[in-house]
């Protein structure tokens, strides 16, 4: 091989060498903005979760209070406290309070939930 061989070989394959590093630059850069971009959603991701456990921890205790006071009213009316009930008014108090006792063990269970997401 001749020395002009030689240069036209050394020539090529440094323009294929250049046109390589040209390429995983590209491709360095394309990795570096799919990690931010993670990064970014992680965060995102992070923020939502803590907003949907606040929102667990808030909403069953705002629930807790009313339907523990249905729960004593209607414990007070099957007793008898504010004078008999007939039948009909009796089946419709203990509609009521088998309805508010369901949701608040659905109630209970989303605080459960808040709890153990939160740790």
């Amino acid at each position: 091989m001749g020395q002009e061989q030689m240069q036209e070989e050394n020539s090529r394959l440094a323009a294929e060498n250049a046109a390589l590093r040209a390429e995983l630059e590209e491709t360095n850069q394309g990795v570096l903005a799919l990690y931010a971009e993670l990064d970014q959603q992680a965060v995102q991701l992070r923020e939502v979760s803590d907003l949907k456990s606040r929102f667990l921890s808030y909403m069953s205790h705002e629930f807790r209070t009313p339907l523990g006071s249905i729960l004593s009213m209607t414990r007070l009316l099957e007793d008898g406290f504010d004078g008999p009930l007939n039948d009909e008014q009796l089946r419709q108090v203990r509609f009521v309070s088998a309805s508010a006792s369901e949701l608040r063990e659905m109630v209970d269970d989303l605080l459960d939930l808040a709890k153990i997401e939160a740790g």
